[in-house]
């Protein structure tokens, strides 16, 4: 169901044999105004400035120059120097909010920097770039960083608020592959801590498909796309604002987030967000504990030079959660409790924390030239505690499960490194940002998975109780087994230039390189223990150029066609000794679409994808089984409509389908790979009153939908289809802000596969309420 006419293909070529359509452009670029959430829309857009502050240059010099100019640019309107407002002639729309990621006009933001890592227009990008901006995430009241991308077109994730884990797992799918997370444009390799937080969230940037080009890290680049999570940062303007939530099962959740100039000049400025978040679950025994505490400082001249620095602290404490097996939810002749919890009550809880250090530093030399560098050391460790089945099917008919009780623990050290250097400059016809860098990361993973096999079996269906308490396994005990103990040192470095051309003020080229270098280093001292192997230490280096290049064309003002072609390439982690030769894996993706803006009303993107992979491991059971090829095909469209100042509407539909394209695994052929909805879209619709009696309130509502997904790769199990609905209220003063949320309105009962051993679901959130009360100056 919810299935949509594939998109006809975009040819390159017909890009380019398009009739010249010549766009009016602004003779001179006025200054910016920037305007606070709030206040009325200015009568007539405003265009932004440059970086020099002198009137637009002429056109008719072949020579290098510095791009158009006016009276003051956006790089230094918060009171620092901002390389995320440089966006010179970029039109902004009446009643746009200038933010430290870049302006935003009510939920669509007007830029990205993590495609391109230059501040560049988004209609100008030749991928389909979705950001979720502050705003949004304000009206939906979303309390999870899983719950805010559910906005963008075939991204899928794991609720981790009500079945959350404190281990890598319960990962983010772009367009059916596994999506790697960033913070401030920096690889988080396990996500740890508390992954979802949103205190210090300013924006989502969600990037489609490979972007080897400009990131690396952790074991590699991105194969099927990123989520950059981009932090609130300090700007020249006292604020505070504080605030709580509560909520159903038990949750509270108070925050603050305190911005205050440290100096009279203003040179100094420092900014703190942190949220401690307490709940229960529907799931029994299940309840977590997190924090998340994020000091921010920054040093300025205001002009031309910035230093940044960023601190994080960060835990979540809960019971590990398995899910269910697949037989007594969505398979087999008899239920399961959906709210069952399996293992003791008395189960000690697991954790995953994050301690991390960031500093950027930016400075303009002159108009043309720019520089900048950023550094992260990052600690970062989890220790999951379970009692746990390892099958969908009972071991033991009709409803009795094995159990066994695993510790997964890694501790992880990282260092990383990413200077860049910009020139943007025009020659002839052209406007250009000219983009090289490099980057290097060094992780240290020491870790272990350790079972104790001397658990009694479970009758799973029958009112079940676990005679068994939970103890870490250790080599003392004569049912000991150890899955996993690795030493490894992954190390990426990579050198990349790009090169942004606007042509005639229609045509947008991208094009670059990455010239990626991949080395593990790995030792596994307990090879499928007792003793029937010994340690094994084995590893793998690889370098490998990456291309990226597309092109942007405006057919008319307000529509565009585009295409692209990009590439990515990640070593496989968790490898088990028995796979030492195992390859890197690549994937390729080309991609063409539409975008288009109506009036600044009716903005969006529709696109069509292929991505290819190669040598993907599979897991099957404990351990990679093999590795294979996977496919992924489909269309999505991304739309934002604004009609009038009281009206916000998001509206997402994506369709994938993703199969193994080999049969290398034992997994047939064609077969579907599972945890992806073949379709998935969401609606949202906003609406502010401005009626005098109603001045203040607003309310929205909205539904997702996702159809059936495979739970296991060889497509024995399937979870059905489901949709929910939520809806809220608010009303908000100048200082004040209540509003009051209800998610899964209808209360629909609905399971969602969840990774873990193969074969495992968990049910999904249950109708809940949510009110928040906060203050702000």
């Amino acid at each position: 169901m919810f299935r949509f006419r594939a998109l006809g293909g975009v040819s390159f070529v017909a890009l380019l044999t398009v009739p010249e359509v010549v766009l009016a452009q602004p003779t001179e670029l006025p200054s910016v105004t920037v305007q606070a959430p709030g206040q009325p829309r200015s009568a007539a857009p405003i265009v932004a400035g440059n970086r020099s502050g002198t009137k637009q240059a002429k056109r008719s010099s072949a020579k290098p120059t510095a791009p158009p100019a006016a009276d003051k640019p956006l790089t230094n309107a918060l009171g620092t120097y901002n390389p995320a407002l440089d966006l010179p002639g970029l039109k902004l729309p009446p009643g746009t909010t200038l933010t430290t990621a870049g302006p935003v006009d009510g939920y669509r933001a007007l830029s990205g920097f993590s495609a391109t890592k230059t501040a560049t227009p988004i209609e100008q990008i030749p991928q389909s770039i979705q950001v979720i901006p502050r705003s949004v995430i304000a009206d939906q009241n979303n309390v999870t960083v899983t719950e805010a991308i559910q906005n963008v077109s075939n991204v899928q994730g794991t609720n981790t608020l009500a079945i959350g884990t404190t281990g890598p797992f319960g990962q983010t799918t772009i367009r059916g592959f596994l999506a790697q997370q960033y913070l401030d444009g920096m690889f988080n390799m396990y996500n740890v801590g508390d992954r979802d937080s949103l205190v210090n969230v300013e924006r989502i940037e969600v990037l489609k498909g490979p972007n080897a080009i400009l990131y690396g890290g952790g074991a590699g680049s991105p194969l099927g796309g990123a989520i950059n999570i981009v932090s609130k940062l300090p700007t020249d303007k006292a604020s505070l604002e504080t605030g709580v939530t509560f909520g159903s099962k038990n949750y509270v959740q108070p925050y603050f987030d305190v911005n205050q100039p440290l100096s009279a000049d203003k040179t100094v400025l420092f900014r703190f967000t942190g949220t401690y978040t307490s709940n229960n679950t529907f799931v029994d025994v299940v309840h977590q504990d997190r924090y998340s505490l994020n000091p921010t400082l920054t040093l300025t001249n205001k002009e031309d030079t910035t230093l940044t620095i960023q601190g994080r602290l960060s835990r979540l404490e809960q019971q590990a959660y398995q899910g269910l097996p697949a037989v007594g939810t969505v398979a087999g002749s008899f239920r399961l409790n959906p709210d069952l919890y399996i293992g003791p009550s008395g189960i000690p809880k697991s954790y995953s924390e994050v301690k991390s250090v960031t500093a950027t530093f930016d400075h303009r030399f002159d108009p043309i030239w720019s520089f900048n560098i950023k550094a992260r050391w990052a600690d970062q460790n989890f220790d999951q505690r379970s009692q746990t089945t390892l099958s969908a099917a009972p071991d033991f008919p009709p409803s009795t499960w094995a159990l066994q009780n695993i510790e997964l623990l890694q501790k992880q050290r990282e260092i990383s490194v990413n200077p860049n250097l910009e020139a943007r400059f025009r020659l002839g016809p052209t406007n250009n940002v000219w983009l090289a860098g490099a980057d290097y990361s060094r992780i240290t993973d020491r870790g272990h998975m350790n079972a104790d096999v001397g658990v009694l079996p479970v009758d799973l269906l029958n009112n079940p109780v676990f005679p068994t308490p939970y103890t870490d396994p250790t080599a003392a005990s004569p049912t000991f087994f150890s899955y996993t103990d690795i030493n490894s040192v992954y190390t990426t470095k990579g050198l990349y230039t790009q090169l942004q051309s606007t042509i005639y003020d229609r045509l947008h080229i991208l094009a670059g390189v990455r010239l990626a270098s991949i080395n593990i280093d790995y030792v596994e001292n307990y090879p499928f223990s007792l003793g029937v192997f010994s340690p094994t230490q084995f590893g793998s280096d690889t370098t490998r150029a990456l291309p990226r290049f597309g092109a942007v064309l405006d057919l008319v003002p307000g529509l565009s066609v585009y295409g692209s072609y990009s590439e990515g390439m990640q070593a496989s982690t968790f490898t088990q000794a028995l796979n030492t030769n195992v390859q890197p894996e690549t994937s390729k993706q080309v991609e063409g679409g539409f975008k288009f803006n109506i009036n600044d009303q009716l903005t969006g993107t529709v696109a069509a994808f292929d991505i290819r992979r190669q040598n993907v491991p599979v897991v099957i059971g404990v351990g990679v089984g093999a590795q294979s090829a996977q496919e992924s095909k489909g269309y999505e469209a991304d739309l934002i409509w604004q009609p009038t100042r009281n009206w916000k509407v998001i509206a997402s539909y994506g369709h994938t389908d993703v199969r193994y394209s080999d049969s290398n695994t034992g997994t047939p052929q064609g077969n579907r790979v599972p945890g992806v909805p073949e379709d998935s879209g969401r609606f949202w619709v906003n609406y502010t009153f401005d009626w005098p009696a109603l001045r203040g309130w607003s309310a929205g509502a909205g539904v997702y939908v996702a159809s059936s997904q495979y739970v296991d790769n060889f497509n024995l199990y399937k979870t059905p289809g489901y949709f929910t609905v939520d809806a809220k209220i608010a009303y908000e003063t100048e200082h004040w802000r209540a509003s009051f949320n209800v998610k899964n309105l209808t209360g629909q009962k609905y399971f969602v596969p969840f990774t873990w051993f193969g074969g495992q679901v968990a049910p999904g959130d249950g109708r809940a309420f949510y009110g928040t009360l906060s203050y702000r100056y």
